[in-house]
């Protein structure tokens, strides 16, 4: 090995639940080549599913690997790449839920968007019951949905919201301190951290197989890591606590045998027709085959059935189209049948791989099925070089990331922990209303996209990012919501000054809101009911004006209703008095909140105060009360009020009066129809 530069040699080590294998290869024409190994298995249960239970029992077994690799190569190893168990991956349905313009078309943004969105949910759900630094290793989508309703591809629909449920898987950073403690303990530097089942995925499923829908599964000892492929990538990952050691187990209890002799009955079971074995009696007993895997059969029914229950989750409830098995438990007698039959696909497709089917290791294939996960440790450690984690720097700040697979920039945007909103430049809310009698719809503000800068240069969300990148975002700006006011529906208009009584008045705009009035400074609200009138008649002065029913006047002229009013008109205007609909003898007007009251009864006359008048060139005199107002008159005068004959004329001392002036003695009274 004295022709063999150090920096050329990759060290890797799968820390199993029963074993540690250690591999050391160089890379020869494009390959990685198997130089040393070493394959050990724990003195005594250091490991239970996976996690490391006695830091100290494993550093022992892994400082004894590397000394005996050591010793044969005649090189000190400094340098290690390693492997998380699936059972540190912590996996979570969850859904996020987005709200559209319905007038546009959904786009690619928008649907990364929406499962950031579901990503961020799935986060702050485990973040319940998970202290420390979470890393989000891979994702995938179950189901989308567009107001409600399943739909397989969003991107150029419209609607008002979408949904979307996705599956996530996240490692705790604290989880694996234990490895890099039990590394730190033998003298070596973690150079690459992977998971186990990215690693034997890499293995065994080239990347031209990865368009296809493949399932991966290691059956070790203590847990069952699973990997999805499909459309290139490697796109979920899961765990199931079940494997080979619950039928140890199994056996241990039949045969009344400790752990290690379980395990060499196990695997003796397709290799021997007859076992013979010592149990912990110390009787010698002899057994068959068949009769262990009767017995074996229901447990391997029950992992069976958790392995392909995660596979279909994983996989958006479906079966994958095949499915590889690595790790030594894949070879336990029923596994291959029962998965066949609860994953619904035929035996034919599925196939345990071994070190054979590792087309980019030269290597012997004395470890089998075992074998596979240290080599994909070794070869992903070949493709990201010596990177456990990477760091880039979004606007300004560090941000790690776990180098498990090929990160995007929306990967760095979730593990920086930025709330998916503020990627999504949404419109304002649109308003609808109606205004004078026609839909009309406001617009909201158009909201301004984000701008992603990857190294100076303007990128996707979908971009992929390495270590030391500078990712800058502009983040997006939400438009405002439609506040349009009533004075913005007016296009021009021409404002006329008139006068009544000598008061100027302006005739603008009136603006009747639902039936109310507003001022013309008025907010619209949603289905808001909008009349915009502009007073220009007679009939609309009366109306909307002076509000009352009054006669006008123009240079003596009376004014008919549909007259059109000229800037500076001079009107005068006075109350009309119907008698026709009301009782007799009795008038009720409300003029300026005073009632007015006309009675046929004569009033008594035997005390108050006497006053004279003159009424239509004839002297009358008014006595019995204190005071007295022009109303008063009709008790004293015969003129006809149960007819009306056109509009009454009260003139008092030559004015136009009303009801209620008040009379002196003396007064010059004129009353008749015109």
């Amino acid at each position: 090995m004295n022709n063999v530069d150090s920096k050329n040699i990759k060290f890797a080590l799968d820390v199993g639940t029963r074993s540690i294998i250690g591999s050391v290869g160089i890379v020869e024409n494009d390959k990685l080549k198997v130089i040393c190994e070493r394959y050990l298995e724990h003195e005594e249960r250091a490991m239970i599913d996976g996690q490391i239970h006695d830091i100290e029992l494993v550093a022992k077994s892994v400082k004894k690997i590397v000394d005996d690799i050591e010793l044969e190569l005649g090189i000190k190893l400094d340098n290690v790449s390693i492997a998380a168990a699936g059972r540190f991956l912590k996996t979570i349905n969850s859904e996020g839920k987005m709200e559209l313009n319905s007038e546009e078309e959904i786009k690619k943004e928008d649907i990364r968007n929406l499962e950031m969105i579901a990503l961020k949910e799935a986060e702050c759900e485990i973040n319940k019951t998970t202290d420390g630094k979470l890393y989000c290793v891979g994702y995938s989508v179950k189901n989308y949905y567009l107001n409600g309703f399943v739909i397989s591809n969003l991107i150029g629909h419209k609607g008002e919201n979408v949904s979307v449920e996705v599956i996530a898987t996240f490692l705790p950073r604290s989880v694996i301190d234990s490895l890099y403690t039990v590394m730190k303990k033998v003298g070596l530097r973690v150079s690459n951290l992977t998971l186990e089942p990215i690693a034997a995925i890499e293995a065994v499923v080239p990347k031209n197989l990865r368009l296809l829908n493949i399932a991966l599964v290691d059956i070790g000892a203590g847990t069952a890591d699973i990997a999805i492929s499909s459309k290139e990538s490697i796109s979920s990952y899961g765990m199931v606590p079940q494997a080979g050691d619950e039928v140890t187990e199994a056996v241990v209890h039949e045969c009344l045998v400790d752990f290690n002799t379980a395990e060499y009955i196990k695997r003796n079971l397709d290799l021997k027709e007859e076992i013979t074995y010592t149990d912990i009696i110390g009787f010698e007993n002899t057994i068959k085959s068949e009769n262990i895997k009767k017995i074996i059969r229901p447990v391997v029914r029950k992992i069976a059935e958790g392995i392909s229950s995660k596979i279909i989750e994983l996989n958006g409830n479906k079966s994958p189209s095949a499915l590889f098995l690595v790790g030594g438990g894949a070879h336990t007698p029923w596994m291959i049948e029962e998965l066949s039959e609860k994953l619904n696909i035929p035996v034919q497709r599925i196939a345990i791989k071994d070190r054979k089917a590792v087309v980019d290791c030269i290597s012997d294939n004395n470890l089998g099925s075992a074998g596979v996960t240290v080599l994909g440790i070794a070869l992903i450690a070949l493709k990201n070089g010596e990177k456990d984690f990477i760091d880039v720097i979004l606007n300004g700040t560090p941000v790690s990331m776990f180098n498990s697979h090929n990160h995007t920039i929306m990967d760095v945007i979730i593990q920086a922990g930025i709330n998916p909103s503020m990627l999504i430049g949404k419109n304002g809310k649109n308003l609808r209303y109606k205004l004078n009698g026609v839909k009309r719809i406001a617009f909201g503000e158009k909201g301004k996209n984000p701008t992603i800068r990857l190294n100076d240069k303007i990128e996707s969300i979908d971009k992929k990012v390495k270590d030391g990148d500078i990712i800058e975002i502009a983040y997006a700006v939400l438009g405002k919501d439609a506040r349009p006011k009533v004075i913005e529906q007016i296009k021009e208009f021409n404002s006329i000054s008139i006068y009544i009584n000598d008061e100027l008045i302006n005739l603008e705009p009136m603006i009747i809101v639902n039936n109310e009035i507003k001022s013309i400074d008025y907010y619209i609200q949603e289905d808001d009911d909008i009349n915009i009138i502009f007073p220009k008649s007679i009939k609309d002065i009366k109306e909307y004006i002076i509000k009352e029913d009054v006669s006008l006047e123009k240079d003596g002229v009376q004014l008919l209703e549909d007259y059109i009013v000229n800037e500076g008109d001079k009107l005068i205007s006075y109350r009309n008095i119907s008698f026709k609909d009301m009782p007799k003898g009795e008038i009720n007007k409300d003029a300026n909140k005073e009632e007015v009251q006309v009675n046929d009864d004569k009033k008594n006359l035997s005390s108050g105060t006497e006053i004279q008048v003159t009424f239509n060139d004839k002297l009358i005199t008014l006595s019995g009360q204190k005071d007295y107002i022009f109303v008063d008159i009709f008790n004293y005068i015969d003129f006809d009020l149960k007819e009306a004959k056109g509009i009454i004329n009260l003139l008092l001392n030559g004015n136009k009066v009303g009801y209620t002036e008040e009379l002196k003695d003396g007064d010059n009274i004129q009353v008749f129809w015109s």
